[in-house]
């Protein structure tokens, strides 16, 4: 990575920094309500109807081998009119082509992206970090990327009902764009895809979060986070490395984050992403993360949608005294709202990494933040 020199995080910034970032926020929330004033009602229909609605849902699989959890069962059925409104998971658990050997730390790479669902170029993005184009002309033969914002079009995704809710649609400008289902045709990966919300009610589309990898994909979960504006859902998974002890996991979790709150504060005068870290790293307080005889560590990252403070936020230093990592970091904008995305490490056995964002957006509206491993 040496093209950049990380620029240098500290814990305070500037109070011009400051200023700016909060007029960022303040111009977001104002667009976000002029453009949803026409349309609110059918993101947020009244609950005051008589007619049960149910819970169960298509996008909350909890039949399958996902790993099903909900941060607040008070919420289930508020969730559920997002849920119905959305198909099924996506889990293809084996790449096409399985590798001779685990991968050992310092052969993998992460990327966390935010794709923008039809305009980012995930298909370039591999393309580039398989040849090395993205990694000083080492090409990386083991990856895993942590997507936010992919879609899903056509049939899978349910007819809408006026009782269910539906994000506003962010249209494509190409309907042709490949989708989930053709990344699943296409790549020959392994891919793990969760949609949070549907992309409009007009459209047959939903959009969530997405892991995808050279190596095979284990024990996949979803977390439903606390609700605010809109349904979000952090996905997770476990891929094998190789260690000095033998294999182990590393445990991978993909997290996006609510930039406002509901309009019952005004979208922005509370701030949604403290509760949702926290639901996050009450679960990756469980064994499955902690256990050091099977898990080599955990790398949590994703977009958080820090639109107010940046790195200065409080959901941020949660995340950070989480982690034992990076020991480097990039602490450029991602995004023309300043940084919203990150990676955090929790590693053992004297490992430590390292972060940098690509100077290519590959389409999307965010910078790719990618993680490297040393020891």
């Amino acid at each position: 990575m040496g093209r950049h020199t990380p620029a240098v995080v500290t814990s305070h910034e500037n109070q011009h920094q400051k200023d700016v970032r909060l007029l960022h926020a303040l111009l977001a929330a104002l667009a976000i309500s002029a453009c949803t004033a026409t349309s609110i009602a059918v993101a947020h229909p009244s609950t005051a109807s008589t007619v049960p609605v149910p819970t169960a849902c298509a996008g909350r699989d909890i039949s399958s081998q996902i790993d099903w959890h909900i941060s607040d069962q008070a919420e289930v059925r508020e969730l559920s009119r997002w849920c119905r409104a959305v198909g099924a998971p996506v889990y293809q658990p084996q790449p096409a082509t399985a590798s001779s050997s685990l991968p050992a730390l310092n052969n993998l790479v992460m990327v966390s992206w935010n794709a923008h669902l039809a305009e980012g170029e995930v298909d370039e993005l591999i393309a580039k970090l398989k040849s090395g184009a993205l990694t000083d002309g080492k090409p990386v033969e083991h990856f895993v990327l942590l997507v936010q914002e992919l879609y899903r079009r056509g049939d899978g995704v349910p007819a809408f009902d006026t009782r269910d809710r539906s994000a506003f649609a962010i249209k494509a400008r190409d309907p042709k764009s490949p989708d989930i289902g053709d990344h699943v045709r296409n790549l020959g990966l392994s891919i793990y895809y969760v949609p949070a919300m549907r992309n409009g009610p007009e459209l047959r589309e939903d959009r969530g979060n997405a892991i995808i990898s050279t190596e095979p994909l284990i024990d996949p979960f979803a977390l439903e986070l606390p609700l605010a504006r809109q349904r979000r859902v952090t996905v997770g998974a476990a891929i094998e490395i190789q260690t000095a002890e033998g294999p182990r996991q590393l445990q991978v979790v993909d997290a996006h984050l609510e930039p406002l709150s509901s309009p019952k504060t005004l979208w922005f005068f509370k701030n949604p992403r403290v509760a949702q870290v926290k639901a996050i790293l009450s679960l990756m307080d469980s064994p499955r993360f902690t256990d050091r005889s099977r898990t080599a560590g955990v790398v949590f990252g994703g977009d958080f949608n820090t639109v107010r403070s940046g790195a200065g936020e409080d959901a941020i230093h949660l995340a950070r005294a989480w982690a034992n990592g990076p020991a480097t970091e990039d602490a450029r904008d991602t995004h023309l709202m300043g940084r919203l995305d990150y990676l955090f490490f929790n590693l053992g056995d004297g490992w430590s990494a390292a972060t940098h964002r690509l100077d290519q957006r590959f389409g999307s509206d965010h910078y790719p933040v990618v993680g490297t491993f040393s020891r």
